[in-house]
């Protein structure tokens, strides 16, 4: 029971926080979610599921905003690098998982909180969606965490916040299918997996519509600044 009352918490504030600044949902969850799921693939595979299904409400809302044609190439690359990175972690020990997953959390969140601009122009060449689709399967794949990459493109190349929120949603939607499908494969969908996707999933719909009332009105830096703070704890403290 108190395993369930944590997911339904969590899905809650990982969904404001992804209705709000577009991204989010998979950091804010397994800064918590190895702790008290059985399996660190477990983990992945509920937080995986519950971020396409938060990701599905909000593209359908915002449907007619999506930008295909920068989402699709970084999809199809992300997909080839999330299965290879799937297959392989099946193969790590949970210890090599959890200090691999903290070294990376240290990283994405030195990244946004010092280094980050908004005013950073990437290029829209095939190189550069290979190599940021490439990196975001790998993170989605092994951590939950395909979002930073997709991040640093989108911001770069789609004018409008309505565009951006609704392409990175129905970008997470359409690779957590595939993700969901490759963990299941491999013998990351447990036996409670569909419990626990259920009560979070209503959680997250609660989320998303408190996200909804506050995106015009939150600055979602301020909320990302805290994020990142909590996120680099956490990385520290899963290395140890």
């Amino acid at each position: 029971m108190t395993t369930l009352i944590f997911i339904f918490l969590l899905a809650i504030g990982a969904s404001l926080i992804q209705r709000v600044s577009g991204f989010g949902f998979g950091i804010f969850v397994m800064m918590f979610f190895p702790y008290f799921i059985p399996s660190y693939g477990e983990a992945t595979t509920l937080s995986g599921l519950l971020a396409g299904s938060t990701a599905l409400i909000i593209a359908i809302r915002n449907f007619r905003y999506i930008q295909w044609g920068i989402m699709l190439p970084l999809l199809v690359v992300n997909i080839i690098a999330s299965y290879i990175a799937i297959e392989y972690m099946a193969s790590l020990s949970s210890v090599a998982l959890k200090r691999c997953f903290g070294a990376m959390f240290v990283l994405i969140a030195i990244y946004f909180l010092f280094f980050e601009k908004k005013d950073r122009r990437l290029p829209r060449n095939w190189w550069t969606k290979g190599v940021l689709g490439t990196l975001s399967g790998v993170m989605g794949g092994m951590f939950a965490m395909p979002g930073p990459p997709i991040v640093l493109y989108c911001i770069s190349n789609i004018n409008g916040k309505l565009a951006y929120i609704a392409t990175l949603q129905a970008f997470s939607f359409m690779l957590n299918i595939f993700y969901t499908g490759f963990r299941a494969k491999v013998g990351f969908f447990g036996e409670n997996t569909l419990l626990w996707w259920v009560v979070g999933l209503l959680g997250a719909l609660i989320g998303t519509t408190i996200g909804t009332r506050l995106f015009g009105i939150i600055s979602s830096e301020i909320l990302k600044k805290v994020v990142y703070i909590l996120l680099f704890i956490s990385g520290v403290v899963a290395m140890i």
